[in-house]
């Protein structure tokens, strides 16, 4: 068995596309947290070696299941879905975890967004009209 891992991107360039990935290291610094070294082979053939970061309650995830390892790197990275050598998706049950529905493709927190967005954007105008009518009268 290879030590490289394969995943299926979510926008293959072309059927059969895979991003394969292989971490070369990890240093733990118990209780606190690991940082972990990847060689990606990207699916355009780009090679490049990243480095993840894994602290707090996402280490805390960890526990002792050392293949969750590969689906966290899969997901930081966005490489895809993690596939066995059997070309099957391998899903691993999540962690004990409460959820957490915040995400920018959550469709309601993508409105309030964008409204709160809009509301700074019209103070912005009224606070330009304001400073505006003070310096030509002379007040500012």
């Amino acid at each position: 068995m290879s030590n490289w891992k394969a995943c299926i991107p979510a926008n293959p360039k072309y059927e059969g596309a895979k991003n394969m990935f292989w971490v070369t290291n990890v240093s733990v610094e118990p209780h606190e947290g690991a940082t972990i070294k990847v060689q990606v082979h990207y699916q355009n053939d780009a090679l490049a070696n990243e480095f993840i970061t894994i602290g707090g309650d996402e280490y805390k995830e960890w526990a002792a299941d050392d293949n969750w390892i590969y689906q966290k790197v899969a997901r930081k990275l966005a490489l895809g879905i993690l596939i066995g050598d059997d070309e099957e998706p391998i899903i691993y049950a999540p962690a004990n975890t409460p959820e957490d529905n915040r995400s920018v493709h959550n469709e309601a927190d993508i409105q309030k967004i964008q409204t709160l967005q809009e509301q700074i954007e019209e103070q912005q105008k009224k606070l330009q009209l304001i400073t505006n009518l003070l310096g030509k009268n002379g007040i500012i």
